[in-house]
């Protein structure tokens, strides 16, 4: 892989994280684990742009939540992406008005989406220091955490493998996880 590719992978890590921040509806771990098993120092600076993109999509959502019926409208828009519905908004709301920035940070890594918290965490009071600190703080911790449990798997687990038998195992993996995903979220 040249730099020129390499730059490439960074931008479209941070083009992800803003992407499924805001309106997309898959992880940016699918691409930062692929690198993973490929270029694991790429794709732990990946991270860090994935972090970047998902904290511009987070503090424009929390901007936007502020305003009661852009939110509402917002939160009305969510509702037609896959893996989102009423329940889980809701469940995003009371964890934000029962527990604050601790339903963010552990929210996002129990899998309900980030954007849910962004345009909610104004109404509940957050302020913007903690919603960004918190923030990065969750954001960063899931994709590093993902991105090493994928260099882990295809430095020991998965060794023997070809380059495109770790991708066939990557791509059959993500396909398991969101069928799973969807599934239980009622797809």
């Amino acid at each position: 892989m040249s730099a020129a590719s390499g730059r490439g992978a960074l931008g479209l890590a941070g083009a992800w994280g803003l992407a499924e921040a805001t309106f997309f509806f898959l992880v940016p771990d699918v691409l930062l684990s692929r690198l993973a098993l490929q270029r694991p120092r790429l794709a732990f600076a990946a991270c860090g742009t994935a972090v970047a993109g998902a904290l511009l999509g987070g503090v424009t959502l929390f901007a936007f939540g502020q305003d009661g019926p852009t939110r509402a409208a917002l939160l009305a828009a969510a509702d037609w992406l896959p893996g989102i519905s009423p329940a889980l908004v809701e469940q995003a709301r009371s964890g934000l008005a029962q527990h604050g920035l601790v339903a963010l940070f552990t929210g996002v890594l129990a899998g309900v989406p980030y954007k849910l918290y962004a345009v909610q965490a104004a109404e509940a009071g957050i302020g913007w220091a903690g919603f960004i600190a918190v923030s990065l703080a969750a954001r960063f911790a899931r994709f590093a955490a993902v991105t090493a449990f994928a260099w882990f798997l295809g430095e020991r687990v998965l060794r023997g493998l070809s380059p495109a038998g770790k991708r066939r195992v990557h791509a059959g993996g993500w396909t398991v996880f969101y069928v799973l995903y969807f599934w239980r979220m009622g797809l």
